[in-house]
């Protein structure tokens, strides 16, 4: 192989050609390195330029939302709020943007232009609403409750359904459910109580049932005014109100956080909010909730306090949530006393929903105790009881075991609880949709 490379006179050293083509090829590479250098120069440059345009139109979605939400025309080119549709050639910095808004009613699409110094154009959309983002649990009944049943005292009421995934069991027929009563245990009953439409549970004991009786084992020492039926299914077993606490934590912090114990003024607004500590409305203490309350500790309302939701949340609803997530056996608690009260923004739809993660089954150290008539309020413990105190009310209440006092009522409005939306904002402001982003061009 080596006599390939040596001189066809048999000297030893290479030819003229063999260095030619050597050479050759050194200036090819190094014409190619040069060559795409230049080309990495200016796809280089080129990016940038893009970049610069994409940056340049984001900032036109900004001022797009920011003349959405301002009633000062001025800057915004003489229009503003819902009528906003956009502005041509809005100088911003070196380069200048163009909007366009698309659409009209709760969602459009904002989609902007911008084009840098160098004449490098980007166009990105995004789709904008003024509807707040929610978390919609479904609160169907007027009482629910998990595998630790309900128990009602006599004189103890409910207006609407009860659903429990436990028993059912009243001190005697003076506990009365002015609606359906549902037990989904096997081989569970409803027992002692008035039920003033239909019956369903595997056993009806020693009950009074002005509607139908539906039971699969047995039906004794009970009155039934409707139909009896032997041998019914079992009725369904159905989950809890299901909440997003992720969501909830992640609003009420949104607002900053309160280090250590913290009781409101009289007449203060507050949320959103964390409070590392217990949060306490002391007497006669009236506050405005404008966001998500996260308590770490305990709320308590005392006497003739107030919460109400701010009325610039109409038909939405929002909550209190009290929850530690590290000691839930002893902390994140829930005390309304006496005289307090808990009210929505004033639209019959509109309900604060206080929410306590607490395990407690103890009724005489309960996870939820209300002592007072909230005719707004909603009350939820998924891992816990609750405890109804004599003449108080309630709207709805869903726990792993609900106990009604005596002269305890729950009065469930089906037309108020359709379609009830809770939101850690009111929807007043407009804002970007998430995951709509789009670089179009």
């Amino acid at each position: 192989m080596a006599d390939a490379f040596q001189a066809t006179d048999g000297t030893g050293g290479f030819s003229a050609v063999s260095v030619s083509v050597i050479i050759g090829l050194m200036l090819t590479s190094g014409l190619m390195l040069i060559s795409f250098m230049i080309r990495a120069g200016q796809v280089s440059r080129s990016y940038t330029g893009q970049m610069a345009a994409v940056q340049i139109a984001e900032a036109g979605i900004s001022k797009a939302l920011h003349c959405l939400n301002v009633s000062d025309c001025g800057p915004c080119g003489g229009t503003c709020g819902p009528a906003y549709t956009g502005e041509t050639d809005v100088d911003f910095g070196s380069g200048k943007f163009s909007i366009a808004i698309e659409g009209v009613g709760t969602t459009r699409t904002v989609r902007v232009t911008g084009v840098d110094a160098a004449g490098n154009r980007r166009t990105v959309s995004t789709l904008v609403t003024n509807i707040p983002p929610t978390d919609n649990p479904d609160f169907s009944f007027a009482l629910q409750a998990g595998i630790d049943g309900i128990y009602m005292e006599n004189n103890s009421a409910v207006t609407g359904s009860v659903y429990s995934n436990g028993n059912v069991t009243c001190q005697g027929t003076n506990a009365f459910v002015d609606g359906d009563a549902y037990v989904t245990l096997p081989s569970g009953k409803v027992e002692n109580c008035t039920v003033n439409f239909h019956a369903h549970a595997d056993n009806i004991l020693q009950s009074m049932v002005k509607g139908d009786a539906y039971y699969k084992t047995s039906i004794a020492g009970s009155t039934v005014s409707g139909t009896t039926f032997a041998d019914s299914s079992t009725p369904e077993t159905k989950d809890l109100p299901n909440i997003d606490l992720d969501f909830w934590r992640t609003s009420a912090e949104a607002g900053g956080t309160l280090t250590g114990n913290y009781a409101p003024a009289d007449n203060e607004i507050i949320g959103p909010k964390k409070i590392v500590g217990d949060f306490t409305l002391n007497n006669n203490v009236d506050v405005t909730l404008t966001g998500p309350i996260w308590v770490t500790g305990k709320f308590t309302a005392k006497n003739g306090s107030s919460i109400t939701l701010d009325s610039v949340f109409g038909t939405y609803g929002s909550a209190i949530l009290a929850d530690h997530q590290s000691d839930r056996a002893n902390q994140g608690k829930i005390v309304l006393e006496n005289g307090s009260n808990v009210t929505g923004s004033g639209n019959p739809k509109s309900h604060v929903m206080l929410i306590s993660t607490n395990t407690s089954i103890d009724p005489t150290n309960p996870a939820i105790l209300v002592s007072n008539t909230s005719s707004g309020a909603i009350f939820l413990a998924p891992d816990g009881i609750m405890r109804l105190n004599n003449n108080a009310g309630a709207k709805s209440m869903a726990a792993r075991k609900l106990y009604l006092d005596q002269n305890a009522v729950v009065s469930y409005l089906e037309s108020d609880m359709a379609g009830i939306k809770f939101s850690n904002s009111p929807g007043v402001s407009w804002s970007a949709v998430e995951g709509s982003w789009l670089e179009t061009n």
